[in-house]
């Protein structure tokens, strides 16, 4: 809140009314420290705003809200949070990527991060207006049903009058009773939503007169000082949502009259809200900040040796849980088990063209997609055979990926989601320009990505778009697999080379070895100490290691 007196005078022990409020000093003043403020070189930029147009409450607060004698001079890209210099050696010591604030609040107010911020507060006000509006439907419905159940109740009434007086109270009772519960809990809940909408409403005015009147520096703190508040307001708003159901009464009259004991009964039904509601932090990529490059190398160490059985296009690779590495070949149609020292143990024939395979968290089955076979085929990793085949398409599955819960199959711009079974869960529409080459993977956090030409997508397991990755460096992108700190890497075939990305989508290196020729798919040990590369047309598997 500014101060009504200028608070430069103010030090000096005078008392002048203000009538400007600079934003970036962050203080009040007169009129006479204005003037000055407008030539001095070093404040003569400054914002400065009618004290009268500031909003009634505003934080723009530079200072850590764990020191709070001290400013915010340090953002952590690793953490997603502004620090001070107590909170750098304490909480960050380790991290690589911390710049400045003033370095990763440069163009802020331009950025992708400030529209989706707006975005968010937009999306939270219209949910909460819908909620309310809905709560107003509802009561409005609520005293309408009440009305035409009396006229019910009177026309029951005629023909049983002289059992109704007492059976008339009794049910009048219930309803006013069943009524007035409702009411009471869809006002406490206007009530809610109105609290909820006077919250929201101060991050509103506060990132709208930063929008007008700040500085870039001023837009990312406040952004980033409001971000767990406004994540708070929606996380509530679903609480909200979760909990709000549709109230109708209907009244249900008694058949037989002649044995009639009562007049009826106040059906009391709730259904839950229809309107969908995604919590924005689900659909929204995180703040782009220009990342330092970090350079991450990977060398070359050996090919895997196959015991004289020629690889011929090697375009599925998968680590079991006790380290087996398995990988499937298109052209030769065989399948290939390895210890977890890379040393040969067997192969066994496909009863189809194999594409992609994935072993199966906590369990010893794998997953196998065809290129043109229409099924699912489940393979015992101990037993090296294959154990049965479930029918999900028309033509070929193409790609595959698992979670511990759900196998995850594409099939002609969909994603067909099947428990461990083989049954399908739901399915997940895929925009039409966004046709999936050949792969798809899922990380940690539940997000699907899939290649399309030169382009990586990331979506919800809901099929809300996160991010989309293209560039120019970024020819023919294959498969996309995730290290243990949530860090994206794809590859590209024709420029034989890995992209390396943070989880939300922002490139950080591309890595590329001479060793790397046409690459077709790849995949990380457990320990993620190395990579395991389908090399040269998937003609050999390539083992790099991390330097």
């Amino acid at each position: 809140m500014a101060s009504k007196y200028c608070e430069p005078c103010t030090a000096r022990g005078m008392t002048h009314t203000a009538v400007r409020w600079c934003s970036e000093c962050v203080e009040s003043l007169c009129s006479e420290c204005t003037e000055a403020h407008k030539v001095q070189k070093i404040t003569r930029n400054h914002h400065l705003i009618e004290t009268g147009k500031l909003p009634g409450r505003i934080n723009l607060s530079f200072n850590c809200s764990k020191h709070e004698d001290l400013p915010l001079d340090f953002y952590c890209v690793n953490h997603d949070a502004m620090c001070c210099q107590e909170c750098l050696p304490e909480n960050h010591r380790s991290c690589k990527n911390v710049t400045s604030i003033d370095l990763a609040s440069k163009n802020t107010k331009q950025s992708q991060s400030f529209v989706d911020f707006q975005e968010q507060l937009s999306f939270i006000f219209e949910a909460l207006y819908k909620l309310k509006n809905k709560c107003i439907e509802s009561d409005s419905r609520i005293e309408q049903q009440e009305t035409q159940i009396r006229k019910q109740i009177a026309k029951v009434k005629e023909g049983i009058i002289k059992q109704l007086d007492f059976l008339e109270e009794s049910l009048l009772k219930d309803l006013t009773e069943i009524k007035d519960k409702s009411v009471t809990r869809l006002t406490r809940q206007e009530k809610d939503i109105g609290d909820l909408i006077t919250s929201s409403k101060v991050e509103k005015e506060t990132l709208e007169f930063v929008r007008d009147h700040g500085s870039d520096k001023q837009a990312f703190v406040s952004i980033n000082s409001s971000k767990p508040i406004v994540d708070e307001i929606e996380k509530k708003v679903d609480q909200v949502i979760e909990s709000f159901a549709d109230t109708n009464l209907t009244f249900v009259e008694s058949v037989i009259k002649e044995k009639i004991k009562d007049l009826g009964s106040i059906d009391f039904k709730e259904t839950p809200g229809s309107f969908p509601f995604v919590p924005y932090k689900q659909r929204q990529s995180q703040v782009p900040v220009v990342l330092k490059r970090t350079h991450t190398s990977y060398i070359y160490i050996y090919d895997i040796y196959t015991k004289g059985e020629d690889l011929k296009g090697v375009t599925g690779i998968t680590i079991s849980d006790n380290n087996t590495l398995i990988f499937c070949d298109v052209n030769t149609g065989k399948v290939y088990f390895f210890d977890e020292h890379d040393n040969f143990l067997s192969s066994i024939s496909s009863p189809a063209k194999p594409w992609n395979i994935a072993a199966i968290p906590g369990t010893t089955t794998a997953v196998m997609s065809g290129r043109t076979d229409p099924y699912v085929r489940f393979l015992d990793i101990r037993q090296r055979r294959f154990s049965k085949k479930v029918k999900v398409g028309q033509s070929g599955s193409g790609c595959i990926a698992v979670t511990k819960d759900n196998i995850f199959v594409t099939i002609k711009g969909e994603i067909q989601v099947l428990d461990l079974n083989g049954k399908v869960k739901r399915i997940i529409s895929l925009k039409q320009e966004q046709a999936i080459n050949w792969y798809i993977s899922v990380c940690p956090n539940g997000n699907i990505y899939y290649s399309s030409g030169n382009a990586i997508h990331s979506i919800t397991s809901d099929g809300c778009p996160v991010f989309t990755y293209a560039s120019s460096d970024l020819r023919y992108a294959r498969n996309a697999i995730t290290d243990d700190a949530d860090n994206i890497y794809v590859l590209d075939c024709e420029s034989s080379n890995i992209h390396k990305l943070t989880s939300a989508g922002n490139l950080v290196d591309i890595l590329w070895d001479d060793s790397l020729s046409e690459p077709y798919v790849f995949c990380f040990s457990k320990d993620f100490s190395k990579i395991y590369i389908a090399n040269k047309k998937g003609r050999t598997v390539s083992v790099f290691k991390k330097n």
